[in-house]
């Protein structure tokens, strides 16, 4: 079942209501848990530029867009009625390939498109681009461009007149290219590939880029302001080599605990102390990491890959 949710940030300089903000996704969309979801943390990250944001999302683990049209159309119908006006709505899409891919551009073309062209509003979309593994190939940036490029010209051909690209599979691939070993691994949540809470904060930097809501000025310094103390991340070795004296459970499992394996594989959170090490990671052990995520967001813009 779809789950609903709504992260608002009152305005409190403005009596006009702050623009609404529309998110459509799976577990990529509604984690990290600890921002708020994507939503959560994008609105964060507006707020402190000073723009007031209310964000809305129609979620379901596992699902894709074709699985969710249907929730999507209930829900605009719903929030017409309570007088909800959604200036922008944000579509979660992934690499894409083969008939997945041609699944993907059919029904934003003949599902999506349609029913953001009914609203008065004439909302903008946003393509907010997911990343696919831990270990991508090197074809991968060009790979994550084809696909990206088809879907943004299904929508401006269906009608759709204004179409943001959101890389954040691309802002990925530059934290893994930079020198910072010890970033990329914290990315990512759990061995399922969710991404942790500095992901959050990464992709509501290309959000906000891509938006304009920012240039990048103070990005660093803000994003490591939004991070929690401490977060949940995947076991050692499932993005980045172990450090000496962890276990590389993924390689190991045989030998450890069931209560470890398992947690490697639970989407739900737990108390922070119930992880062991190698599978949390402390802001304080991380120097410069803000300004590491904020490059990495920017240079999407940049494009160097």
């Amino acid at each position: 079942m779809s789950e609903l949710r709504s992260n608002v940030v009152p305005s409190s300089a403005k009596a006009s209501q702050p623009p609404s903000f529309l998110f459509v996704g799976n577990s990529h969309t509604y984690q990290p848990k600890e921002l708020g979801g994507i939503p959560g943390a994008f609105a964060r990250l507006a707020g402190a530029y000073g723009q007031d944001v209310s964000t809305f999302q129609v979620t379901q683990g596992g699902a894709d867009l074709a699985d969710l049209w249907e929730e999507f159309e209930q829900f605009m119908q719903r929030s017409s009625k309570d007088g909800v006006v959604f200036g922008t709505v944000v579509l979660q899409v992934g690499k894409g390939s083969g008939e997945g891919r041609f699944v993907m551009a059919e029904v934003l073309r003949h599902r999506y498109a349609p029913l953001l062209l009914e609203q008065p509003s004439k909302p903008r979309v946003v393509l907010y681009q997911t990343w696919s593994t831990p270990w991508p190939q090197p074809s991968e940036a060009d790979e994550l461009d084809a696909s990206l490029q088809e879907y943004h010209s299904v929508l401006l051909s269906a009608g759709i007149k204004e179409v943001v690209l959101a890389k954040a599979g691309h802002a990925f691939l530059h934290v893994k290219l930079s020198d910072s070993v010890h970033v990329y691994p914290a990315l990512w949540k759990d061995d399922m590939g969710h991404g942790s809470a500095l992901a959050g904060v990464l992709v509501a930097a290309v959000l906000a880029l891509a938006l304009k809501l920012t240039e990048g000025e103070r990005l660093g310094r803000i994003l490591e302001a939004m991070l929690p103390n401490a977060w949940r991340t995947a076991s050692p070795g499932f993005a980045g080599a172990a450090e000496f004296g962890q276990k590389a459970w993924r390689n190991e499992g045989k030998a450890a605990p069931a209560a470890v394996m398992n947690l490697v594989n639970d989407e739900e959170d737990l108390p922070l102390n119930k992880y062991p090490p190698g599978m949390r990671t402390e802001r304080r052990d991380l120097p410069f990491l803000g300004d590491v995520v904020a490059a990495a967001a920017v240079a999407v813009f940049d494009r160097t890959l």
